[in-house]
């Protein structure tokens, strides 16, 4: 009879350690179904998350199609416009051109009356120079075959003297006319 006591002990507590077990794995049990649940709470939050944002990517490619067929036709128009514009630029470039060359053309005409006027004038001092320099060399033969007594030379000397300052100063004339034509004539060759 004590073996049978004892086998109920030992029943008892191998009872007792199945209860234990049972109570562990009923808390486990519970632990899992809460994590389960928190788990299917975080699913379906996110499910949703995902199906916002899906709507949401859809809503914004149908966005981006209509902006991208609006940058389409906008960089059509644009092009158009570029084409128009640059064709309007050349024709006022071309315009101020022909002004620019009208303007031009006249200046070129008037230069060129003034380098027909100087030269005119230009041989007219050549002629008139030739002329005092035939009367110098008259004055200079005068003055070989005249005697000192016979005359006094200080005032005809002050008076060639006179003339051949003339002479320098129309020479100079001469040579600042000449360079002017030499510009002008530049001026005609560049244009």
């Amino acid at each position: 009879m004590l073996q049978k006591i004892k086998d109920l002990m030992k029943t008892k507590e191998e009872i007792d350690v199945i209860n234990r077990n049972i109570e562990e794995n009923s808390k486990i049990v519970s632990d899992l179904k809460l994590e389960l649940e928190t788990l299917r709470k975080e699913l379906s939050e996110n499910k949703k998350l995902q199906d916002d944002f899906l709507k949401n990517f859809k809503e914004n490619l149908t966005v981006i199609k209509n902006l991208r067929e609006d940058f389409g036709k906008e960089l059509v128009e644009f092009k158009l416009l570029k084409g128009q514009l640059q064709r309007k630029i050349l024709e006022k470039f071309e315009e101020e051109l022909q002004k620019d060359l009208e303007v031009n053309r006249e200046a070129l005409r008037k230069d060129s009356q003034d380098y027909n006027e100087l030269r005119k004038k230009v041989a007219e001092i050549l002629s008139r120079l030739n002329m005092t320099s035939e009367e110098i060399n008259k004055f200079a033969e005068i003055g070989k075959n005249i005697k000192k007594e016979d005359f006094e030379l200080t005032k005809f000397a002050r008076h060639l003297l006179e003339m051949d300052r003339e002479k320098l100063e129309l020479m100079r004339k001469i040579d600042t006319l000449e360079r002017l034509v030499s510009k002008i004539r530049r001026r005609e060759l560049v244009r």
